[in-house]
């Protein structure tokens, strides 16, 4: 006997992807992962709202079964590590603890 239309299993939407744990997860495979990891909100902010490194981000986590569980490993960044990397890298450049090593921060202090 076929059950009636209605009374089919409808499959639940897929769990929004958690990028504050898949950033975390994805920093430590990068160089500048020590001084970024006080920056990780802001980083998350960034992920979501660039369409370029949201997409990449999502691409890692597919490719890690990142929703299921799955632990991020560097092979699992792919096409997308230049882009990570990219990101990371701009970000720690320009952050207040590198700007500081060069006499740059605070802004608007005396260089040296």
């Amino acid at each position: 006997m076929v059950p009636p239309p209605e009374a089919e299993t409808v499959t639940a939407a897929a769990a929004p992807l958690d990028f504050e744990r898949l950033v975390a997860a994805v920093l430590p495979l990068d160089h500048y992962h020590r001084e970024l990891e006080p920056l990780l909100p802001d980083l998350v902010r960034i992920v979501v709202l660039n369409d370029q490194l949201n997409g990449a981000f999502r691409r890692i986590a597919e490719r890690a079964g990142f929703t299921e569980g799955g632990e991020i490993e560097r092979a699992h960044l792919g096409d997308d590590a230049p882009a990570v990397h990219t990101f990371f890298e701009y970000v720690y450049f320009a952050s207040p603890a590198f700007l500081s090593t060069v006499g740059e921060w605070p802004l608007g202090g005396v260089r040296g």
